[in-house]
């Protein structure tokens, strides 16, 4: 059983152990989302070195040592030797840090979802460890079907402003909330208020709207 959460990786501190292909994909997630990466690793592909030696990665060019864990927010094992990576999992785990062991679901205290991101829109699709290669599939699949849900999203955030400026009530603004989802997605033609008055909103919520 894993809980879905959703991590401000602002300057997280990273460190993964590998520098292959596995490796390289997991580097790739967490530069993405503005993570700092320090990477243990005797040898590395080439992609990796190009963001070494671009100052994107922090490198220390050994094998693992214990201790190394120490400090960090995140570890990733792929390394793709098993007993290096159960090592780690160890390490980390007796840490108190979360830890990802690629292919190995029975030694992650935490796993990588198939993100589909069309901000402010964040979709994260998981198997829980039991078939992450079709993942990536199911995310692709829905980002077909999405449609105008990150245009909604965007609507729904300037509507929240509205109802936090003019509704003081936790129930009334809770009540507005579902008025808004049951709505649906709006049309493309559909212009939010340029402004919080919600009045106008509550006219559009209404069907009132021309």
């Amino acid at each position: 059983m894993y809980l879905p959460l959703y991590f401000n990786t602002d300057s997280m501190n990273c460190l993964v152990f590998g520098g292959g292909e596995v490796a390289l994909r997991k580097i790739l997630v967490l530069l993405n989302a503005g993570c700092q990466i320090v990477v243990i690793t005797p040898e590395m592909i080439l992609p990796v070195a190009d963001l070494v030696n671009d100052g994107s990665i922090d490198l220390i060019q050994r094998e693992y040592r214990r201790g190394d864990c120490k400090g960090r927010h995140l570890v990733i094992a792929a390394t793709g030797d098993m007993d290096v990576n159960r090592q780690v999992s160890e390490e980390a785990c007796e840490l108190g840090i979360p830890v990802n062991v690629v292919d190995e679901p029975d030694l992650c205290t935490v796993i990588f979802p198939a993100v589909l991101r069309d901000e402010p829109l964040v979709i994260a699709v998981s198997t829980s460890g039991k078939a992450p290669f079709i993942a990536p599939e199911l995310r692709n699949r829905l980002k077909t079907s999405t449609g105008e849900w990150s245009r909604w999203v965007q609507i729904a955030a300037r509507f929240r402003q509205s109802v936090l400026a003019n509704v003081t009530d936790v129930s009334k603004r809770r009540t507005l909330y579902k008025k808004f989802a049951d709505k649906g997605v709006p049309d493309k033609e559909f212009t939010p208020p340029i402004d919080n008055d919600l009045d106008i909103w509550l006219e559009w919520l209404d069907g009132d709207e021309t």
